[in-house]
């Protein structure tokens, strides 16, 4: 059994932080920062999505609790940035 605190329903679930996460960076290394500002771009992944500013914030400082949980998760974003790339391949 799971137990949360109140504060848990802000983090956002494993595998749609990955999407959120690879997301952001794709759409930062493919825009200019001259014609959107970052938080321009944050705000309509963030909507796509459907989180908010908030929710990821909470949830990089649940990351960022334990190393190791940055671990596990770049590994399965890595294997997710893979599936894509091999997508557009196909």
């Amino acid at each position: 059994m799971i137990f949360f605190s109140c504060d848990d329903h802000k983090v956002i679930e494993e595998e749609k932080f990955i999407k959120v996460y690879v997301d952001l960076l794709l759409v930062q290394d493919t825009t200019s920062s001259y014609q959107f500002p970052v938080d321009s771009i944050s705000a309509v992944v963030f909507k796509a999505h459907g989180i908010t500013a908030e929710n990821y914030q909470h949830t990089i400082d649940y990351y960022n609790s334990s190393p190791e949980k940055w671990e596990d998760f770049f590994s399965k974003a890595t294997a997710y940035v893979e599936k894509l790339k091999q997508e557009a391949v196909n």
